[in-house]
């Protein structure tokens, strides 16, 4: 999560899917790869009986499929805070859709820093925006592990809002 852009009255921060998009892309060619590879492209074909066959399609589909859920489900979000608009406008833009929630800036109570564990017990963060009504939107959807670089930010947009 860092600001691409800030001025008197506009502030733009952005989580960005990273290195995940490509990880997902990944999955998609080397798969994608096998799936062509067994609609014809794989001149020894033959050689593989039914069963086999059965098994290689199974798995280079599971592949493809994995691939593009890890893409479609690690979408970019862009938090726009506009004081002229006094508004804030989040994007989350992904493989398929892009969705838009807009909420007054006035609405705000606080952005915080959730922190969790990963698998080794090492410590992660996820950044949150608190409503007045009780909701709460996520400006981050990776969990990230800079808590210090987080901290900055999260000082800024309110430093900004305030």
């Amino acid at each position: 999560m860092k600001i691409t852009q800030h001025t008197t009255t506009n502030l733009i921060v952005k989580d960005s899917a990273g290195c995940l998009w490509l990880f997902g892309l990944f999955f998609v060619v080397v798969a994608g790869t096998f799936v062509i590879g067994l609609m014809g492209a794989f001149n020894n074909l033959n050689e593989l009986n039914q069963l086999e066959q059965a098994a290689v399609w199974f798995i280079s589909l599971e592949g493809v499929a994995a691939g593009v859920w890890f893409i479609y489900s690690n979408p970019v979000i862009k938090a726009d805070f506009d004081k002229r608009g006094d508004r804030v406008l989040i994007k989350r833009i992904g493989l398929m859709s892009t969705e838009t929630e807009q909420y007054p800036l006035k609405e705000i109570i606080d952005i915080i820093i959730n922190e969790s564990k990963d698998d080794d017990g090492d410590p992660i963060f996820s950044v949150d925006m608190k409503f007045i009504s009780g909701k709460t939107t996520s400006l981050t959807k990776t969990w990230l592990r800079n808590k210090e670089e987080l901290q900055k930010v999260v000082d800024e947009i309110k430093d900004f809002i305030n």
